[in-house]
């Protein structure tokens, strides 16, 4: 077997943390048992089709695996074990299939904008040598915009991502080949990027797109090798029917909720000048329901929850305690969730516009039913999408 010495068996890249300040006035667990079912509810939280009115949706895609482990290893052998486990797992998640059952979900809504997060890019580069640096070229194996991006037009719907933002990107060896006693014996190189992307429909104006990564990062030490842990935010200025607004998509930090404090108060101070109308939509893995301290900052800004104005008494459920879209057994076969339990809201479509507030505001939940999953049973993905119709406090539009 190949020795590593810590900083090869990690080989982590370095992250490319882009910025672009918005600037100017116009700018293996089991399901928990206590938590809540969530439900998309019956038809009065469908939205209406077509007519005026603009149209958004957020929906976390989920990456494909779960990084935790790998995070958390303390020796080379758990190193090596969490990244050849977490790898397994990326396969088995099967992105092509769900990204179809996310193209379903956003046929459902037709959203004029959507923000994504965790829009992973997958390379690959092997053979790979853990002692050497990489020989051989990064080669991508999923790049997630795309693939939802063809699955969308096979669904006889025309997207573009004018906006997006790189934020974490690391890479480790995970062992492929293994001797008589399991040792690994040969290695590829798996990279993963994240990132959050905007997309608009055919037809949508969409102009001085931004990005930025937030300042306020986790540091990791991985066996002796510095990285971080990295959240970003890009934005448009977009144009429906006539009216002009900023469309911000962010994903806050999920692992700590200091980091995540200090990243929606980032945000905030960058859309304070603002003179657009702002809609902020994402994962802010800060839950409205319990009055968060980052949801509360958003609101302190002039922010206006749309969903409680469309369902003040409905906890609009669309997270929950279970990474993934299943779990690893034993024999490192993924088994789905048999079904999704939900019992926080941190997926939000947020609106700041003058202080005014829409009305009517439509707004409903997708991707949490069971004819939702692929063939297999696997969920589009761990978090349930926001999709929304509503009119800017200034239009005055006749639904159809």
């Amino acid at each position: 077997m190949k020795r590593l010495v810590p900083l090869a068996a990690l080989a982590l890249l370095a992250v490319a943390c882009q910025d672009d300040r918005l600037a100017g006035p116009t700018s293996t667990a089991t399901p928990t048992p206590d938590a809540v079912l969530a439900s998309r509810g019956d038809d009065g939280y469908r939205l209406p089709p077509g007519g005026p009115g603009l149209r958004v949706m957020t929906y976390n895609i989920y990456l494909g695996t779960d990084l935790g482990p790998i995070m958390a290893a303390t020796t080379e052998a758990e190193f090596l074990g969490a990244a050849f486990l977490a790898y397994a797992e990326l396969q088995q998640s099967n992105f092509p299939a769900r990204a179809g059952r996310i193209a379903k979900q956003i046929e459902e809504v037709q959203p004029d904008v959507v923000g994504l997060q965790e829009v992973a890019v997958w390379s690959v580069s092997a053979p790979y040598d853990p002692t050497q640096p990489p020989l051989v070229p990064f080669a991508v194996q999923y790049d997630f915009l795309q693939i939802l991006l063809d699955s969308l037009k096979a669904h006889h719907l025309h997207y573009a991502s004018p906006s997006s933002v790189w934020t974490s990107d690391v890479a480790a060896p995970v062992p492929t080949a293994f001797d008589d006693q399991g040792n690994p014996t040969a290695f590829a190189l798996v990279r993963f990027q994240d990132r959050d992307a905007i997309l608009v429909r055919n037809g949508v104006r969409a102009t001085d797109p931004r990005h930025g990564v937030y300042t306020a990062y986790i540091p990791l030490d991985m066996l002796g090798t510095q990285t971080g842990l990295y959240r970003g935010w890009c934005s448009i200025l977009a144009t429906v029917d006539g009216k002009s607004f900023r469309f911000v998509d962010s994903h806050l930090e999920a692992e700590n909720a200091d980091i995540n404090y200090l990243q929606a108060q980032e945000l905030t101070g960058l859309l304070q000048n603002v003179r657009d109308p702002v809609i902020w939509v994402g994962d802010f893995n800060s839950d409205a329901n319990s009055g968060a301290p980052s949801y509360q900052v958003a609101l302190a800004a002039g922010f206006t929850d749309l969903w409680a104005i469309a369902h003040p008494r409905d906890p609009g459920l669309t997270n929950g305690p279970n990474d993934g879209v299943g779990y690893l057994d034993a024999s490192g076969v993924l088994v789905p969730w048999p079904r999704l339990v939900f019992n926080q809201r941190i997926d939000l479509v947020l609106l700041r516009d003058g202080g005014r507030k829409p009305h009517p505001v439509y707004a409903g939940i997708f991707g949490n039913q069971r004819d939702d999953r692929t063939r297999s049973g696997l969920w589009p993905s761990d978090h349930a999408a926001v999709g929304m119709v509503f009119d800017l406090p200034n239009q005055f539009a006749r639904w159809r």
